[in-house]
């Protein structure tokens, strides 16, 4: 963020929301399909919010690395398990 003249600091820009929301989608994707693709995508809007001046974009890259590391041991069953509950 950048300081303004008076003290106070600016709003982080616009764009930082549609990348956290892309990015949390992206994590929440890779725990049931493609867990490295998915998670590297939501840690890369992560950075990308961050780089916009949002403080949230710390917190995605941490969840996006954690639902990844999820999706990389339990994917198989939990896509199993949420297919039969599904019924598909």
């Amino acid at each position: 963020m950048v300081n303004n003249f008076n003290g106070t600091h600016a709003a982080p820009r616009r764009k930082a929301g549609w990348l956290l929301a892309l990015g949390w989608i992206f994590g929440l994707v890779s725990v049931f399909i493609y867990p490295f693709v998915f998670g590297l995508l939501g840690v890369v809007m992560g950075i990308l919010s961050t780089k916009s001046g949002s403080r949230a974009g710390l917190v995605l890259i941490v969840g996006s690395i954690v639902l990844m590391g999820i999706g990389l041991i339990f994917s198989g069953v939990i896509l199993n398990n949420t297919r039969h509950l599904l019924g598909i």
